[in-house]
């Protein structure tokens, strides 16, 4: 009877825990639902002018809780990486709406 109790308290606390975790639909998102923006550093990986993508290596973002990593990013309008290259060192900010990130500036 005591591992019983012990077992539907554990299950209660995991979910509970499980509960309190953002959905991926809300996470990066305010309160209100409004897009969140974040200002980054990096170094250009790769560019796919057809796509609109860049590849990017950057520091971490903490506004978007997001840690330093390699990964392609939509822009915004390809007008923006036109005269960039490959191992170019880049400011950028970094919009999520929802589960998508999108650069809306790059230089």
């Amino acid at each position: 009877m005591k591992k019983l109790f012990v077992f539907a308290l554990f299950a209660a606390f995991a979910g509970f825990a499980w509960l309190s975790l953002p959905s991926p639909d809300r996470a990066g998102q305010t309160a209100g639902g409004a897009q969140q923006v974040a200002s980054g550093s990096g170094v250009l990986q790769a560019i796919d002018r057809d796509r609109g993508t860049v590849t990017i290596q950057h520091e971490a973002l903490p506004a978007l809780n997001m840690m330093a990593m390699t990964m392609a990013y939509a822009v915004k309008d390809r007008s923006l990486i036109a005269n960039l290259r490959p191992t170019q060192k880049v400011e950028f900010q970094l919009a999520r709406d929802g589960g998508d990130y999108l650069i809306t500036e790059i230089k």
